[in-house]
């Protein structure tokens, strides 16, 4: 059986990391009678290649130069980094649907899997008509969002979905909202899980004296809610807590500008009475913001934590959490979780059983939550203990590779 994958990007290198879980499903899925190839854009001229034993198959769309809507941001992110891509974005689309039919009109394959149909349900419909396979299409939250508040892109979500034999969301949130813009239609919910590799417990708790560390992982853009942590961790004693940001995007710069102007007025100057430090270098051991970090470093971030955060919000634009992965993550390396009660997160975080969940912009209700984590460690592991069980049982790999191996079975009957 041989399953046509279509992603956005697929990595370059190890620095994109746009969509981690959804390579990593690709990965999984090549086993027993599955083989799996990739259908993507190129980047800057990058021509068809094989990744880790994927044949990765790369459509040309512009010149090499400005040959550059996907992989480094997601493709929302560079139309709003620089107003010109909006005159590529058709030459995206137009080039991707040609390179789509005319790959289904020449390759053998059973099934063609979409993940996230905007716009990439377009190509998948162009190779279906010319390959008369079957389509999958998952929808990760973002495309649902754009459904949602615009009613051009609702009636597109519709149409797209006509031609969809099965379509999967992340979490029962993501199937609700997709409920109210296309009635009558099964949908399956699938997670995504994690995006890391295997993982090595923690072997112990931080040490006697040392500071309690909150960690947030994950993408710096607005439905995220960096900026609530920062307010909360500004009512907790500089003393005994920091506060360790990982991760890049377009927010990176406003939140550190902002968390400058707001501990500079909280906490004590360094040297001349008008001049912090450096945000980047941390300020004065109190916080920290640490970009991109993979392998062994985001590991450490991971066991060094007391606590991680996922204060994600309705962000003005409607957009929310799809799932949240990076919760997965952090109880796999044994740290309590809390997040948001928003999108998909409930799906993780079960108040008081694997986790806790705060209402979304609520700094006095984050900053509380982690006080009574650390605070009360019999809770604190019996929180972990739950959540694991809860992983090792949705959300582990194994669950979630057999789920969509057994809809490929039933597809390519």
């Amino acid at each position: 059986m041989k399953i046509i994958s279509i992603v956005t990007s697929y990595p370059r290198n190890e620095k994109d990391v746009l969509i981690p879980w959804i390579i990593k499903l690709i990965q999984l899925l090549k086993k027993d009678d599955v083989e799996t190839e990739v259908f993507t854009s190129s980047y800057c001229g990058i021509k068809d290649e094989v990744c880790d034993e994927i044949r990765v198959r790369r459509f040309r769309y512009f010149f090499k130069k400005w040959e550059k809507l996907s992989h480094d941001m997601s493709v929302p992110e560079k139309l709003k980094s620089n107003p010109f891509y909006f005159l590529i974005l058709p030459f995206f689309m137009f080039f991707g649907f040609v390179a789509a039919y005319r790959f289904g009109k020449k390759n053998d394959f059973e099934i063609i899997h979409v993940h996230f149909p905007f716009p990439l349900a377009i190509f998948g419909i162009a190779m279906k008509f010319a390959s008369k396979k079957p389509m999958i299409v998952s929808c990760h939250g973002s495309e649902v969002n754009m459904a949602k508040r615009n009613p051009v892109f609702r009636l597109l979500f519709r149409f797209m979905m006509r031609y969809a034999e099965i379509i999967t969301v992340n979490s029962t949130f993501m199937k609700k909202e997709v409920l109210k813009i296309i009635e009558n239609r099964q949908i399956e919910v699938i997670p995504m899980g994690s995006g890391i590799g295997a993982v090595k417990l923690k072997e112990m708790k931080n040490k006697k004296g040392d500071k309690t560390k909150i960690l947030y992982v994950g993408r710096l853009i607005e439905c995220k809610g960096v900026k609530y942590l920062i307010d909360a961790f500004k009512t907790l004693d500089s003393e005994k807590y920091e506060l360790h940001i990982v991760g890049d995007g377009p927010e990176r710069e406003r939140l550190e500008e902002y968390t400058l102007s707001q501990l500079c007025c909280q906490l004590p100057k360094i040297g001349s009475p008008n001049l912090c430090p450096p945000v980047s270098g941390g300020l004065r051991g109190y916080i920290h913001f640490h970009g991109y970090l993979s392998g062994i470093d985001l590991e450490k971030m991971y066991k060094d934590a007391s606590v991680f955060v996922l204060p994600s919000i309705i962000d003005g634009g409607g957009y929310t959490e799809g799932l949240g992965t990076v919760l997965i993550e952090a109880i796999l390396y044994g740290v309590p979780v809390i997040g948001s009660n928003v999108g998909g997160i409930p799906d993780i975080i079960v108040d008081g059983e694997t986790g806790i969940l705060v209402p979304e912009k609520d700094p006095k209700a984050i900053a509380e939550a982690i006080k009574n984590i650390v605070d009360n460690v019999d809770m604190t592991e019996k929180l972990v203990t739950q959540a694991k069980e809860v992983i090792a049982d949705r959300f582990s790999w194994k669950t979630i590779t057999n789920k969509f191996y057994s809809l490929y079975k039933k597809l390519s009957l």
